[in-house]
C-alpha cells in the first residue's frame, strides 16, 4: 500500500464508518473540503470504498469517536485488540504506521522517541519513498542491550525505511550533575540536533508507565530503585519523551539528574503529535499525557479506550 492509499483510506474511514463531516475531516488532515470531497471520490474509484471499508487493522469507529470527543483531541483511534501489551501495542504499530503514511509529506520533518510503541510503528511501516524527509532523534539514547527500541536505532530504521535522512542526538538519555548536562547540550552536534528535534512536523511517542516492570526506562538499568522511588514520591506516574510526568502531565524531577530530550512543552507546538499506548492497566500513565495536552491523535486499544472513557466520565 503507497502513502497516498493510506491517505485514501483514513478518509473513507472518517467519512463512511465515523460519520464526520468533510470540514471535520479537513481540520484533522489539514486540507480543504473540495480537497476532501476529492478524495472521497478518489477512494470510491480505488475501489476503497465499497460494501465496507478495507482497512489494514480493524478498528472500533464508535469508541473511536467517543475517545475524540471526551478528550477534545484532533482525532482518536481505537483498534479492534484485547490482548497483553506487546501483542496490542503492535496492532496499534500497525495503526500508527498507516496514519503516519496519511499525514507525512516529502520534505517534512518527524520526530521520534524510543520504547516498544514506536518500535512497533517502526516494525509496520512500509519501505517508502518519502524524498527529503528527515527522521529527527528526540530523546537520547540508552544502554539497553536491546538496540530495536533504543532511541538513535529507531530513528536510523525509520529514516532507511523512508528513504529519508535522520539526525542524532548522541548522548545519553540520562545524565548525572549539572555540569556534564550543560557541556553536553551545549556541544554543537548535539545542539543542532535538540534545535531540529524541537521543529518537527509530526511526532510519533509512547507511554511508559511505572506499573510495568518492561518499562524501557525500567529495563535500561540507569536508575537504581530508590531513585525511582524519588519520582513517584514526588508525583511521578508516567515517563514520556524521556522524561517523569505527574496526574497534571507536568515535569517531575529529581535533584542532580538531567534528561537529554525535547522539553515537553515542545509537544504543544507541534502540528501534529502521535501518541500510543494498550492495555487498561497504562491508564493512569495515558492519562497524564493527555492532562498535559500532548497529544493531538491517540491511538489505543479497547480495554484502554474503555477505562479513559470511564474517567471522562467523572
Amino acid at each position: 500500500m503507497n502513502k497516498n492509499d493510506n491517505l485514501l483510506e483514513y478518509v473513507a474511514e472518517l467519512y463512511f464508518e465515523r460519520g464526520l463531516s468533510q470540514q471535520e475531516i479537513g481540520s484533522i488532515i489539514n486540507a480543504s473540503r473540495p480537497t476532501v470531497s476529492r478524495l472521497i471520490e478518489e477512494a470510491k474509484k480505488e475501489g476503497i470504498v465499497k460494501i465496507v471499508i478495507e482497512t489494514s487493522v480493524r478498528k472500533n469507529p464508535k469508541l473511536s469517536n467517543r475517545l475524540r470527543k471526551a478528550y477534545d483531541l484532533k482525532d482518536a483511534i481505537v483498534v479492534n485488540a484485547a490482548y497483553d501489551f506487546d501483542k496490542s501495542i503492535d496492532v496499534c504499530g500497525k495503526a500508527a504506521a498507516a496514519l503516519l503514511s496519511a499525514h507525512l509529506q516529502p520534505g517534512m520533518t518527524l520526530g521520534v522517541s524510543w520504547g516498544r510503541a514506536v518500535n512497533a510503528m517502526v516494525d509496520a511501516i512500509d519501505d517508502t519513498d518519502f524524498t527529503g524527509v528527515n527522521v529527527a532523534q528526540m530523546v537520547g539514547c540508552m544502554t539497553m542491550g536491546n538496540p530495536a527500541i533504543d532511541s538513535f536505532s529507531i530513528a536510523q530504521r525509520l529514516a532507511y525505511k523512508l528513504h529519508g535522512t535522520y539526525s542524532s542526538i548522541n548522548t545519553p538519555l540520562f545524565v548525572k550533575g549539572e555540569e556534564i548536562y550543560k557541556y553536553l547540550i551545549n556541544e554543537p552536534m548535539i545542539s543542532n540536533s535538540l534545535a531540529n528535534a524541537c521543529g518537527v512536523d509530526i511526532a510519533v511517542n509512547g507511554i511508559g508507565s511505572f506499573n510495568d516492570p518492561k518499562n524501557s526506562i525500567v529495563q535500561s538499568g540507569f536508575f537504581e530503585s530508590y531513585k525511582l522511588d524519588r519520582y513517584r514520591a514526588n508525583g511521578a506516574v508516567a515517563s514520556f519523551l524521556g522524561r517523569f510526568i505527574d496526574m497534571d502531565g507536568k515535569q517531575v524531577e529529581v535533584e542532580d539528574i538531567y534528561q537529554i530530550s525535547t522539553p515537553l512543552e515542545v509537544m504543544k507546538k507541534v502540528p501534529l503529535s502521535i501518541v500510543l499506548n494498550a492495555t487498561a492497566e497504562k491508564a493512569e500513565a495515558t492519562l497524564a499525557v493527555l492532562n498535559g495536552g500532548y497529544a493531538d491523535i491517540l491511538i489505543v486499544d479497547e480495554p484502554l479506550a474503555l477505562v479513559l472513557l470511564e474517567h471522562a466520565k467523572k
